[in-house]
C-alpha cells in the first residue's frame, strides 16, 4: 500500500484534507481511508477534501470517499468535496454519488456550509 500525501489543516472543529497526489486509486485509497477514520475517531468528523490537485480516480478512490461519507455520517458529520474537477465529477454522476457528496468551488464555501 502506498502512502497517500494529505496537507492536513483544522481549524474550528473543521479539518481540510488537501490532497496532494495525482491520482487516488488502487494504490492509495487505502491510506486516504485510513486518515479519514482517525480524524473521525478523533472527533473530527467535518471533514473538507480538496481535490485540487487530483487529476484521476478509480473505483477505489470512489470506494475510499465512500467510506468516509459513511464514517462521518455515523458520528453525525460530513464529508465535502472541494474542486473536483470535470473528470471526476463526470465519474461521480455516472456513479450516482453526485447526489451523495455535496461539491463546493472553494474551501471557504464548503467551510460556510458546515457553519449552517
Amino acid at each position: 500500500m502506498m502512502e497517500i500525501q494529505i496537507d492536513v489543516s483544522r481549524d474550528d472543529s473543521v479539518v481540510v484534507f488537501t490532497i496532494l497526489d495525482k491520482e487516488v486509486n488502487r494504490s492509495n485509497s487505502a491510506s486516504l481511508k485510513e486518515k479519514i477514520f482517525v480524524e473521525i475517531a478523533e472527533g473530527n468528523n467535518k471533514i473538507i477534501l480538496d481535490l485540487k490537485n487530483v487529476a484521476e480516480m478509480d473505483s477505489s478512490g470512489l470506494g475510499a470517499l465512500l467510506f468516509g461519507k459513511r464514517q462521518a455520517s455515523n458520528s453525525e458529520g460530513n464529508i465535502l468535496l472541494v474542486s473536483v474537477n470535470p473528470a471526476i465529477q463526470s465519474l461521480l454522476r455516472i456513479a450516482q454519488l453526485n447526489r451523495v457528496f455535496d461539491t463546493f468551488e472553494s474551501v471557504e464555501d464548503a467551510r460556510k456550509n458546515f457553519a449552517k
